[in-house]
């Protein structure tokens, strides 16, 4: 199952929904997990912890920081690197060590390709992304029938909606939580 970053009662708290489940709401049910990957989007990483491979090839400009999308790491199962052919499974503390952004090489290489086994993401989400999450998936329901909408006419005259993306609150909560390398 994929992170929740905000809960059904949250949502129902927040929309004051009737239903005892979001399965109740297929609209919202859909809006929560495409908020998720909107947000894992804007912050170029992956947030749920679990076990993922990740491929990575250098060219011929050297390199010893390795970018891995799902951080925190919390363990890496396997690192090996190619080499013209030749493989080499490189050991932690004496080949590379884990960082905020992946894992640092203690040597350069260039022209490689290098396959992690690694454990990596959040557990506990932290109150912010929380409330983000929140806001945004309210506010995209709140708007499904306007979606893509930049200008919606109303009784009163018209309302301007923000293109189609993060709100900008969304983004300044978060902002704290984007991948230190960027991906």
């Amino acid at each position: 199952m994929a992170i929740e970053l905000v809960t059904y009662a949250s949502l129902k708290a927040l929309l004051d929904l009737k239903e005892a489940t979001i399965v109740d709401y297929p609209t919202l049910s859909l809006l929560q997990s495409s908020v998720t990957s909107a947000i894992e989007e804007y912050l170029s990483r992956l947030l749920e912890s679990k076990e993922r491979t990740e491929t990575i090839f250098i060219g011929s400009t050297k390199r010893s920081m390795i970018s891995l999308p799902a951080i925190p790491v919390t363990t890496i199962a396997s690192v090996t690197v190619t080499i013209e052919g030749d493989s080499e499974t490189y050991d932690e503390n004496d080949d590379y060590e884990i960082t905020e952004y992946g894992i640092r090489l203690f040597g350069q290489l260039r022209r490689a390709k290098i396959v992690v086994v690694y454990t990596g993401g959040i557990t506990d989400v932290p109150d912010s992304l929380a409330r983000a999450a929140l806001m945004q998936t309210a506010y995209e329901f709140q708007s499904k029938e306007q979606i893509g909408a930049s200008s919606v006419s109303t009784e009163g005259g018209s309302v301007q909606r923000p293109d189609l993306q993060l709100l900008p609150e969304t983004k300044r909560m978060i902002q704290g939580l984007i991948h230190p390398l960027g991906l």
